[in-house]
């Protein structure tokens, strides 16, 4: 090729790279004290910003204490429930205003990716009753399968929307009940990995799964000493003599990474293939 071609080559293709649109998608993170532990120790958005210059894409991330103020300080199955199926942003949306929280129409409407996480309690599972209630408080893996069912069907009804569900962040192994708990929260977070999206042979093309209980969590304790099975990594707990749930600062530097680079591959699969899909 000459090189007065292959100026025009070159030409040519700053000429449509200029005239793409970038890709673009909005991202929320809706979490409370673990999630934005992880979120901020982890630099995900400063992550996100720097994939931007370097891609030249235009992705934006933010989080969200959420649910908050006026609603009880709990994110936990039966909450999102609460929230999104059952009523409870509706009826506030229109009669209280619309404060920290929001309905999975204006969500879907504002943001392309929502992700959710629940506090850690939310690993303290009770036993089944045999009596599953979807509108129970009542944490066990029947009463949390219900309302996962019904969150999962609620997600399916906005296509265009993706989601993403953390899975269960584990109890600290000095935690008073650890030891009955954890095993049913693994058993939890393997059905969500295993069977929830895959009931009934359908699919859901638009709800995901980051797995942050197989990172955070001591699957083989022999390997792991004195950690507990489906309790917290000993190498992340913030003191070894003291129940506090809440992961160390090597979590959210080792956890963080991992977080991001889950948002970024959803992003380049979901929304780089077309860069007109945005909100």
């Amino acid at each position: 090729m000459s090189s007065f071609m292959k100026g025009i080559f070159v030409a040519l293709v700053a000429l449509l790279a200029a005239e793409m649109p970038a890709q673009k998608a909005n991202v929320i993170f809706l979490h409370h004290s673990t999630g934005g532990m992880i979120y901020e120790g982890g630099n995900v958005a400063d992550s996100v910003a720097a994939y931007n210059q370097r891609e030249g894409t235009e992705y934006t991330i933010k989080d969200w204490n959420f649910p908050y103020k006026p609603y009880e300080w709990a994110n936990y199955p039966y909450d999102y429930w609460n929230i999104w199926i059952n009523g409870y942003c509706e009826d506030y949306r229109g009669e209280k205003g619309y404060v920290n929280v929001m309905c999975l129409d204006d969500l879907s409407a504002r943001y392309d990716v929502v992700i959710f996480k629940h506090c850690f309690p939310g690993a303290d599972i009770l036993e089944d009753t045999g009596n599953p209630d979807i509108s129970s408080v009542r944490k066990s893996l029947e009463n949390y399968k219900l309302q996962y069912r019904a969150l999962r069907d609620a997600f399916a009804s906005f296509p265009e929307t993706q989601f993403v569900v953390w899975t269960l962040a584990p109890r600290h192994r000095l935690y008073p009940g650890t030891t009955e708990h954890a095993g049913r929260a693994g058993a939890f977070v393997d059905w969500v990995k295993s069977e929830w999206l895959q009931e009934e042979g359908k699919r859901y093309e638009n709800i995901h799964v980051f797995d942050y209980f197989s990172l955070s969590a001591t699957l083989d304790p022999e390997a792991d000493p004195p950690a507990v099975q489906h309790c917290l990594k000993y190498k992340y707990e913030k003191e070894h003599d003291h129940h506090d749930s809440h992961p160390n600062e090597l979590a959210c530097k080792e956890i963080g990474p991992e977080f991001y680079r889950f948002i970024r591959d959803l992003l380049e699969s979901e929304f780089g293939k077309d860069p007109q899909r945005n909100k």
